[in-house]
């Protein structure tokens, strides 16, 4: 393995063709920022790296908690900041749910908010047996703002979509796997080793060249919402500063 951090993601390698983000930021790995890596610094490693898959985890036992509230309330007199912070880290989302590779959520113990939005980004999601999902925003007042009112209902079906985030309920990866939420739920501790399970059997069967060729048939799924992102950015800034705090 060839690990490098940075503040709130580590960059790790497993084997040669699979990389490694693992989200890191003390028990809970919250999302202290919404540009939660260095874009640049996410291509250059990419690009001197030739990988067939893309895993990204959670250091410890939680993937994440979601957003650092405390710091969420700190922008209810200046909304308009945290507008265009969440325009950027969607940049990053987009980056990576449009990358020409496998791209899989490893997901063991809470799985939260931003955290979750993180993982709709990806290809796949593995879940741990014991992992927990929910989008918590409705009981502060707020609405997901980190693209999970588009991702979510994509994937899942607008009914659906609109009880998870409306109720703030907490899921069970067993009720996450019938929605359709994630793709797999595996023992504990063994969501890690199924996605990479999982990427490499994928990627035993086609070249580099064919994933890309097949992306290009796909078109890009996240370019055509940008507008659809930028409005989602806007009314979560509207209920931050209508939150009573």
């Amino acid at each position: 393995m060839n690990r490098v951090s940075s503040p709130m993601v580590e960059y790790d390698t497993v084997g040669e063709n699979i990389g490694v983000l693992r989200l890191h930021n003390g028990r809970d790995n919250l999302v202290d920022h919404a540009v939660f890596l260095d874009l640049t610094e996410l291509k250059q490693w990419l690009q001197r790296n030739s990988f067939q898959g893309l895993i990204i985890t959670g250091n410890g036992r939680n993937f994440s908690k979601g957003a650092n509230v405390e710091r969420i309330k700190g922008y209810k007199h200046c909304p308009e900041l945290l507008e265009e912070e969440l325009n950027e880290g969607k940049k990053i989302l987009s980056y990576i749910e449009e990358l020409p590779l496998i791209t899989v959520a490893a997901i063991e113990g809470a799985c939260f908010g931003a955290g979750l939005e993180i993982a709709l980004s990806c290809n796949y999601r593995l879940a741990s047996e014991s992992a927990l999902f929910s989008f918590p925003e409705v009981t502060l007042g707020l609405l997901p703002g980190f693209g999970g009112t588009i991702r979510l209902p994509k994937l899942i079906g607008q009914r659906a979509a609109k009880k998870l985030i409306l109720s703030g309920d907490m899921i069970h990866a067993q009720e996450a796997l019938r929605l359709g939420l994630v793709d797999e739920t595996t023992g504990k501790k063994e969501a890690f080793f199924k996605a990479v399970e999982l990427v490499e059997g994928l990627a035993k069967r086609c070249s580099a060249r064919q994933m890309e060729c097949f992306d290009h048939i796909m078109g890009q799924p996240g370019s055509d919402y940008w507008p659809v992102y930028e409005k989602e950015s806007r009314y979560f800034g509207e209920l931050i500063r209508a939150m009573d705090i």
